[in-house]
């Protein structure tokens, strides 16, 4: 009689324990990854750099924010935060194309265009390319 309570009791502690461990790795949610960043031009046109991209952001944007510095990285020459509703709040964003207004800010080619997307979880990437001239319809370089 004993050993029928003791083996009844450890049948049922032992379907306990598989239904708590079985529920518990499949309800886990994936935390999407960090933003990802191609950036296609960087080029001074007249008074503005005009920045090209292609985002893909799992999870939804929260800030989009563009530096431009130095060669070295040293000294911020312009920056400004994208506050366009395009691309704020969005999971992918093709065909990124801003205008950054760089009148006096002595930005010359070779400086660095600095772009940090950062998504709602907080999860940021930042990625770099240097500057250059505009080229024209002949692929020539814009003096």
């Amino acid at each position: 009689m004993k050993r029928n309570i003791l083996s009844s009791l450890y049948l049922a502690l032992t379907c306990v324990a598989s239904l708590t461990f079985a529920a518990c790795g499949s309800d886990e949610e994936e935390t999407p990854g960090a933003p990802k960043i191609e950036i296609d031009d960087a080029n001074i046109e007249g008074d503005e750099l005009c920045v090209e991209a292609d985002i893909t952001a799992p999870g939804l944007t929260k800030s989009i924010v563009i530096e431009i510095t130095d060669k070295r990285n040293s000294r911020v020459k312009a920056s400004m935060s994208v506050t366009d509703k395009k691309y704020i709040g969005v999971r992918n964003i093709d065909d990124f194309h801003v205008h950054v207004q760089i009148a006096g800010c002595d930005v010359v080619v070779g400086d660095q265009l600095n772009l940090a997307v950062t998504d709602a979880l907080g999860q940021a990437t930042l990625t770099q390319k240097s500057i250059t001239q505009e080229e024209d319809e002949d692929g020539h370089e814009n003096n």
